[in-house]
């Protein structure tokens, strides 16, 4: 027997009334000497996960105090993971189940970090007036602060591995380049330009993929745009192309959810997390948050320890 006409209508009503629900339900947040995960889901924001380098015995006293500044954080794609640069000089590889630091290394204004094949790491190194920044680092992961060799770039504030392609991409003040794995087995490695693509803009900032396209969406000095990685070409952001100061952008693979940060006024930071598809703001008083990323959909691990 089929469900009463009434009951049925009451049914489609209510559905239409709930909120849908988003295929990831945590973010990564991160500007200031802590790291945190935010559920998103519950009717009011709560943090799962703290970190703070403080608070690690692991880290040698002298790198405790280079994650003040906390300026690039993403999870890997099985959220095992997460990577962090800090403009405070520091880098590190972190498992998120138990907040230990696999790797750390000294990054001169860090300001983004990447896992390669091989079980290596590269840190942009960016601008500092000693000329100690203004690099690609390349790492072992288990060699901690031991750097195997870099390339100069002015500026750099984002790297991508591009499995498919099997190129290092990363933007720096004029360009993004994409960068070949040369000689990755010897003991003499090398990152090689094999694509230079004059940026449309000055300073590129954030950069990240495109779930299921060859496109990167990459923000710089005054505007926010897609870049593909097939052709080279560049395209306007629909939604952010002419938003300024916009200094984290981020897709959510499963439901394509876009979640951006865009510096207020004159400082570099916002306490605001912005989501287009639907459209929404989470305000988090009192904090500086510089990049923001959805976490992998369906991982279950502890909560803070």
């Amino acid at each position: 027997m089929g469900m009463p006409r009434y009951l049925a209508t009451l049914a489609l009503l209510t559905a239409a009334l709930l909120p849908l629900p988003l295929a990831a339900q945590e973010v990564l947040v991160c500007g200031a000497e802590e790291l945190f995960i935010l559920d998103i889901g519950s009717p009011t924001p709560e943090k799962r996960w703290s970190w703070r380098a403080s608070d690690r015995p692991e880290l040698p006293e002298v790198m405790r105090r280079k994650f003040q500044t906390i300026a690039e954080c993403k999870p890997t794609p099985d959220g095992r993971r997460l990577l962090i640069a800090s403009s405070s000089h520091g880098a590190a590889v972190i498992e998120r189940s138990t907040g230990r630091v696999e790797f750390y290394a000294t990054a001169m204004n860090g300001h983004s970090i990447e896992l390669l094949p091989g079980n290596r790491v590269v840190i942009a190194a960016s601008h500092v007036a000693n000329g100690t920044g203004d690099r690609l680092s390349v790492y072992d992961v288990q060699r901690s602060d031991v750097e195997l060799f870099h390339v100069d770039t002015p500026w750099p504030h984002a790297v991508i591995w591009d499995a498919e392609r099997q190129l290092l991409w990363a933007d720096s003040q004029k360009d993004v380049v994409g960068y070949r794995l040369t000689d990755w087995g010897s003991t003499t490695p090398r990152l090689t330009p094999d694509v230079i693509a004059p940026l449309p803009d000055i300073n590129g900032h954030d950069m990240m993929p495109v779930p299921g396209s060859s496109r990167l969406i990459l923000t710089t000095a005054a505007h926010t745009w897609f870049f593909d990685r097939t052709t080279h070409q560049f395209t306007k952001h629909p939604r952010l192309g002419d938003a300024g100061k916009v200094k984290s952008v981020h897709i959510d693979p499963a439901s394509n959810r876009l979640l951006w940060i865009q510096g207020d006024g004159t400082t570099w930071w916002s306490n605001v997390l912005r989501f287009s598809d639907p459209e929404a703001t989470i305000t988090l008083p009192g904090e500086k948050v510089y990049k923001v990323r959805w976490m992998p959909a369906g991982r279950e691990f502890p909560r803070e320890r």
